[in-house]
């Protein structure tokens, strides 16, 4: 590899808050990139075949290889690999392998952090020292989901890496072009390969693209992918319910984790420091505000819509939204004569958290979370948050005193809920109950809670895979 101190040298894309590149790949050949399209998913089974069969003997000898590498190390040393095809992206998934594989590996856990380098990229790097973003041989635009790509590594690099650095497990965060590819090769390799359900496929196939039979493709091959990448990782019991019932995973195959993050960024003590006055000049309003991808699978019509009717009535409320997306200019055209809505665009670091503290309220709509990570980031910064009975954030904030579940079609339940907000922001007794419920119900997401449950069960796989206990 090639060190290299520049983020930008290898990528055309501005740089990403907290992604400095290390090192870099020698340049693979690779397919040229390839707009969205319905056929052209049809590309992405050939390759990923091809990847595999083109390096077949070299995956048999590392299997011969690993075995013996299994028996020369303690039962309790486990090595586990996370793979995402989406690590290069900007988005919860990639943001949270980040602080967790991070936090694993300070404490001694022997965790690898591998993806597919962005199409902007020319050739493979490593990112922070540890973050594997492998050369990519294909890859394509999302249907429906701008920034966002599927794509499938160069395998080669790979045997390389597993040589070098041996693994037990295999866990695949996303059921992706390259994950199957991953998938494959380690089976054949002789590893232990599980899955996590962090992105619900079918419900963005069927709310962003338009053939009704892409839903059902999508479906059945992930019935197929979490199949034969068991058990499975659910981080809430409502996607549980929806593997078992609709990917027909039996119920002792899924173990439900809870999540965390890196609470230490987030504070009340950030609310009051002018965060907010940078993207606002308006005073003495209550402020309500969204953070994460500006696109439609987050529920964000239901938000437009509910907003312009609530201003109807209200000039004392303003609305922020944080994050980007490809829905996000339609939505600033919605909002074009509404001086109370503002736009920050993506931000990190401290700029995010004062944020996320001088919220009086976090709006989060979306149906479509496996968990809800901006969730506990509003919750720890003392912002109480406003969600939905469909996924992962009902579970953070549920009978908990620090936010509310509303129905996640039901606009006039909305606009009670945010009357009620009003009123409980002008009651400063009550309302600082409430962030205070926030900020200590944060505290069950910490990153060290989230390692040790997955580490345990990692130990539970191993021994069941390896050992046959």
């Amino acid at each position: 590899m090639v060190t290299e101190d520049s983020n930008n040298t290898y990528d055309s894309r501005p740089p990403i808050f907290g992604r400095t590149v290390s090192s870099t790949f020698p340049e693979y050949f690779s397919f040229k990139h390839q707009p969205p399209g319905n056929i052209r998913t049809c590309m992405i089974p050939p390759v990923v075949f091809w990847q595999v069969l083109r390096n077949l003997p070299q995956l048999l000898k590392l299997r011969f290889f690993l075995k013996k590498k299994r028996k020369e190390h303690a039962e309790d040393d486990i090595r586990v690999a996370f793979y995402s095809d989406n690590l290069d992206e900007v988005n919860g998934i990639a943001n949270n392998l980040r602080h967790v594989i991070t936090y694993m590996r300070s404490h001694g856990y022997k965790a690898a952090l591998v993806g597919s380098a962005f199409n902007t990229r020319p050739c493979g790097v490593v990112e922070n020292g540890y973050v594997i973003l492998l050369p990519r041989v294909f890859s394509m635009e999302q249907l429906g989901y701008a920034n966002s790509e599927l794509a499938i590594p160069h395998v080669r690099p790979i045997l390389r890496l597993l040589k070098r650095y041996p693994v037990d497990i295999v866990e695949l965060e996303t059921p992706s072009p390259g994950a199957w590819a991953i998938a494959f090769c380690a089976k054949i390799a002789g590893i232990k390969v599980i899955s996590h359900y962090r992105t619900d496929v079918p419900t963005y196939t069927k709310t962003l693209v338009k053939a009704k039979w892409m839903y059902r493709y999508v479906l059945m091959l992930m019935q197929i992918f979490y199949g034969f990448t068991r058990p499975v990782v659910s981080p809430c019991k409502d996607y549980k319910n929806i593997l078992h019932n609709d990917i027909k995973v039996p119920l002792d195959k899924i173990e439900i984790i809870r999540r965390g993050i890196p609470l230490e960024n987030y504070s009340p003590d950030f609310r009051g420091k002018g965060t907010w006055e940078k993207f606002s000049d308006l005073q003495g309003k209550v402020r309500f505000v969204y953070v994460g991808r500006i696109s439609k699978e987050k529920n964000l019509p239901l938000l437009r819509n509910l907003w312009m009717e609530f201003r109807k009535k209200h000039d004392d409320a303003e609305l922020m939204f944080v994050g980007d997306g490809w829905y996000l200019e339609e939505l600033k055209k919605d909002f074009a004569s509404a001086p109370e809505v503002h736009f920050a665009g993506v931000q990190g670091g401290e700029i995010l958290a004062g944020l996320y503290a001088d919220a009086d309220f976090l709006l989060f709509p979306s149906t479509t979370d496996t968990f809800g990570n901006v969730v506990v980031e509003a919750l720890a910064s003392g912002t109480p948050a406003i969600v939905t009975d469909k996924g992962g954030p009902q579970d953070i904030v549920f009978e908990k005193g620090c936010g509310q579940v509303l129905p996640a079609d039901d606009t006039a339940a909305w606009l009670a809920e945010l009357e009620k907000c009003m009123n409980l922001r002008h009651d400063e007794v009550a309302y600082q109950k409430v962030r205070e419920n926030a900020y200590n119900r944060s505290k069950d997401y910490t990153l060290e809670k989230a390692a040790k449950a997955q580490w345990e069960f990692y130990k539970k796989v191993y021994h069941e895979a390896y050992l046959g206990k």
